[in-house]
């Protein structure tokens, strides 16, 4: 099985963000600022918020991330907290929390309302996975700052395993005569 390569382009982005219902545009968000991998996310609870940060536990690697509650990021969470009586910020229809398996279900339907609206985007549409929100997430940061952002944004001890995500070089600016 060969590594994956996708980048999810912003207009692919958008099409996918265009169709989705409120609880995944939410995820979808949630895993591009933070670049999490969907477990995660899933299982991301009112009691990692607090002092202003969200602390997340990795379950692959064990470690431990801390992200400012700010922007964009905040304003999703905080609304999560005050329209749950729940402990997990995402549940299934049953109130229950939200499996990894379920998003990837909710997102295949995503990606078929997709194609079915957008059959000329095809090829770009039907290879887009919801875990490749983290090769996205990496790749615009390393493309705004640098590899060694992203890959403590990512929770990544080297930057090998971080470049893996990667997706796209920097432009390169031709020299001007």
């Amino acid at each position: 099985m060969s590594a994956r390569d996708v980048y999810v382009e912003d207009h692919i982005y958008k099409i996918f963000y265009d169709l989705a219902n409120q609880d995944m545009k939410d995820l979808m968000d949630i895993a591009y600022l933070t670049g999490q991998r969907p477990v995660d996310i899933v299982g991301m609870t009112v009691h990692q918020i607090h002092d202003g940060i969200l602390h997340i536990n990795q379950k692959k690697t064990k470690k431990r991330l801390r992200f400012k509650m700010t922007g964009q990021l905040a304003t999703i969470i905080e609304r999560r907290i005050k329209n749950t009586s729940q402990v997990f910020l995402f549940q299934n229809k049953r109130k229950q929390k939200l499996s990894r398996q379920t998003l990837t279900n909710w997102f295949s339907d995503l990606r078929e309302l997709a194609l079915a609206q957008y059959p000329s985007l095809e090829s770009e549409i039907k290879e887009v996975q919801f875990r490749d929100l983290r090769a996205k997430s990496a790749t615009d940061i390393f493309l705004l700052q640098d590899t060694e952002t992203a890959k403590i944004q990512l929770g990544h001890t080297d930057q090998k395993t971080t470049k893996r995500y990667i997706r796209k070089d920097k432009i390169i600016l031709p020299l001007n005569c």
